[in-house]
């Protein structure tokens, strides 16, 4: 399934690391859709460990919520932030 701009659907995760900060990691609808495949208990994929399914497509730099609203007014300050990972 592709974007109408023919782009992979991306979706994003917010995690809470401690300490005020948050990370965003983005991840592909066609890979997190076999992740179902790895969930089941009991079968061959239980003890799979990471796996490319797992991987983030991006990673955001560590924020706070100070710094993420600062970027709410300057979008291109969070993209600077982010390493691609595929």
């Amino acid at each position: 399934m592709l974007t109408s701009g023919g782009n992979a659907i991306a979706f994003p995760e917010w995690s809470y690391l401690g300490k005020g900060k948050f990370q965003r990691r983005d991840f592909r609808f066609d890979t997190m859709t076999q992740m179902s495949a790895y969930g089941a208990q009991d079968t061959l994929f239980t003890d799979l460990g990471k796996h490319e399914v797992f991987t983030p497509t991006k990673s955001y730099k560590p924020m706070t919520v100070e710094e993420l609203a600062g970027c709410a007014s300057s979008r291109s300050s969070l993209s600077a932030g982010a390493t691609q990972t595929s």
